[in-house]
């Protein structure tokens, strides 16, 4: 029934083809005959059939290479568990392990994430680029519908002040000048937000990894440690740092906190559980410049603090 030039590739092999056309050739018959004696539940059953089968058949070469795909599918995702298990026990426990010893808690979530993680950055290089200016237009729709959500849902300390209070027309604060707000600030905590910290080669983390790691919202990270040095990245920020394979991609506020006060909150990690990075000289320009603004409010705060510790003493 069919010729040699006619054979063609399809993942489902020729025998769909043949079907349909002898379900085509008999459904001719039965419209001829239906011509005749009026009948037509037989021809339209048999159109239901055909039009079935035509769904089956894999006529584009997407389709044929899906299907083989999924011959292959269970042993590929056999061999890609074997693969994160191996690394998992040979990288990953120990770090692990080091953690709880430390007193944090690493549940199956934390692990999961991070297996999430790694299918994620593997599957990047086989993905459509899409164009820049689209995925900026949806940051903005996102922002102006969702407003300062965080990455993750984080909301920094200043958040709790109310909504109705921004709906009332009440200038938004800058977020770090809250913490001007809480007593009393040790040189520790000045010092963290030292723009002399901040150059070339510092190295960086998404706050949203470190929460993570402690099972936390962001959000409670920030009200634990409320005077740990964090950057807010802008639009920009966010796309540099998406281009670059940083940070994901999302709406939101992006966070970053410094490898070392990562460390300084986790004790010994890992740097494949948080892969800090480094960041354009522009972005540390703009980190040095934010870090300054509190670093003097919060050096004059403590030395304002100080003063009145030395009062008071003199006084009594």
């Amino acid at each position: 029934m069919y010729e040699r030039g006619q054979i063609t590739g399809n993942g489902n092999g020729n025998k769909m083809n043949v079907r349909l056309q002898i379900l085509d050739s008999i459904l001719q018959r039965e419209m001829e005959v239906t011509v005749d004696t009026g009948g037509s539940a037989r021809v339209n059953s048999l159109k239901q059939v055909i039009k079935k089968n035509k769904t089956d058949i894999a006529d584009t070469p997407g389709k044929s290479l899906d299907l083989m795909r999924k011959v292959y599918q269970n042993e590929i995702t056999r061999e890609i568990h074997q693969i994160l298990e191996r690394y998992m026990n040979a990288n990953f426990m120990p770090a692990i392990e080091n953690l709880k010893r430390n007193g944090h808690t690493v549940d199956e979530g934390v692990i999961n994430q991070v297996l999430v993680n790694i299918l994620e950055a593997a599957k990047k290089p086989y993905m459509k680029q899409q164009p820049e200016r689209p995925q900026i237009e949806r940051f903005e729709r996102d922002n102006h519908k969702r407003g300062y959500e965080s990455d993750e849902s984080d909301i920094s300390i200043i958040s709790h002040s109310s909504e109705s209070k921004r709906r009332r027309g009440r200038p938004r604060k800058e977020e770090e000048y809250t913490l001007l707000e809480m007593a009393p600030v040790t040189e520790e905590e000045v010092i963290r937000w030292n723009p002399e910290r901040f150059h070339f080669a510092t190295r960086f983390v998404p706050a949203v990894k470190v929460a993570a790691m402690l099972s936390l919202p962001v959000t409670v990270l920030f009200n634990k440690y409320p005077r740990m040095f964090r950057y807010s990245c802008d639009e920009e920020d966010k796309n540099v740092l998406a281009e670059e394979g940083k940070v994901q991609r999302q709406a939101g506020r992006c966070y970053l906190m410094t490898f070392d006060d990562a460390k300084h909150i986790l004790g010994a990690v890992s740097e494949l559980l948080l892969a800090p990075f480094t960041v354009n000289d522009y972005m540390t320009l703009k980190i040095r410049q934010k870090a300054q603004q509190m670093f003097e409010k919060l050096r004059g705060k403590m030395a304002t603090a100080q003063a009145s510790f030395s009062f008071v003493n003199q006084q009594s």
